[in-house]
């Protein structure tokens, strides 16, 4: 194993990236995105790179090759007289819309939500991301038009169970102990009884990556106290909105992201206009991994995702917005969508 950040540092050669490979990929790290060209068929996009976290070598080569395809950022303008509020426990903007989200009922009709993510902020019409089905227990379809989406769900091709526990942290966030949910949170994309000690983790894959270069190893200097914070809260942030993209529908889950959200120490919060409707663009920073920043823009009055950046110093741009809708899944399954 290799970690992500050592191979933008370090690494002198990449893979290729395969064509789609990296449709869900937000990149906090490096701002990539899913690289030029069709998108391979009926296979569920990989998650996007975190700080620290465990994947292949093949995998965060193909990541760090991404990076300087394809970076996403936000078109939304900020409202005149409204300067960034940075997040506090109590954070007035964000508690606010939480106030508002959480009285609503949790279901919606319909047990599925459909997802396209494409590059315009008022059409739906299908691009090269494809199109993704989030059922309410948290499985994920993806195709990459309509016929190979029902082929998947037909076949219950879906992905594995990580946003089922990002999704049950965001709940738990709502009425529970927000020191709780927000270690929970830290850890959600690790699946049960996987190391969870991010030193032990580095070193094995820092000897990994000296071995695979035929290199001395070197230990490295241990993570200052700031660093291991803002790998937390790279943590938090990231598994945080991969609770709310893949349950957008859900009230319930909106208002435990958000009030997540409210505790992130360096998150700023921005009242924005987005194709003409209010929103707010949440920013949040990782200075000591390279000036990274990413903001997630949601609709100012229900919390809904709009649209997602993330941004590292010279990388080319691109927006990607997200449209949902709910849907029955036997709906799905007859081709009726």
């Amino acid at each position: 194993m290799v970690d992500e950040m050592d191979l933008l540092r370090d690494l002198k050669a990449t893979e290729a990236v395969r064509p789609r490979a990296f449709d869900e990929a937000r990149t906090v790290l490096r701002a990539a995105m899913a690289a030029e060209g069709a998108p391979e068929p009926e296979t569920a996009p990989r998650r996007r790179a975190r700080w620290g976290t465990r994947r292949t070598a093949g995998v965060a080569a193909a990541l760090v090759a991404a990076s300087v395809a394809t970076a996403l950022v936000v078109t939304s303008s900020p409202t005149p007289g409204e300067p960034p509020v940075k997040a506090t426990a109590g954070n007035p903007v964000l508690t606010r819309l939480v106030a508002e989200i959480t009285p609503l009922p949790a279901k919606a009709p319909g047990d599925a939500t459909l997802e396209i993510r494409n590059q315009s902020p008022t059409s739906d019409a299908l691009g090269r991301n494809g199109i993704g089905l989030f059922t309410d227990d948290g499985t994920y379809y993806w195709g990459n038009d309509k016929s190979a989406l029902r082929r998947a769900v037909v076949r219950k091709d879906g992905g594995d169970d990580v946003f089922k526990r990002d999704i049950a942290v965001a709940l738990y966030a709502v009425k529970g102990d927000i020191a709780t949910a927000r270690a929970r949170m830290a850890v959600a994309n690790l699946a049960p009884g996987t190391d969870q000690d991010p030193e032990r983790q580095r070193i094995e894959k820092l000897k990994g990556l000296a071995k695979a270069r035929g290199e001395k190893y070197v230990p490295p200097k241990p993570r200052t106290p700031e660093e291991k914070q803002e790998i937390d809260d790279n943590h938090i942030w990231s598994n945080a909105v991969d609770a709310l993209i893949a349950a957008p529908e859900n009230p319930q889950v909106r208002a435990g992201v958000l009030r997540i959200m409210a505790t992130m120490p360096k998150v700023e919060v921005t009242k924005t206009t987005t194709a003409g409707q209010p929103t707010l663009t949440l920013v949040d920073t990782w200075p000591t991994a390279g000036k990274i920043s990413e903001k997630l823009v949601v609709n100012a009055g229900t919390g809904r995702p709009v649209a997602l950046t993330g941004s590292a110093p010279d990388a080319p741009s691109t927006t990607v917005y997200y449209h949902t809708s709910r849907v029955r899944l036997a709906d799905i399954e007859a081709g009726r969508f």
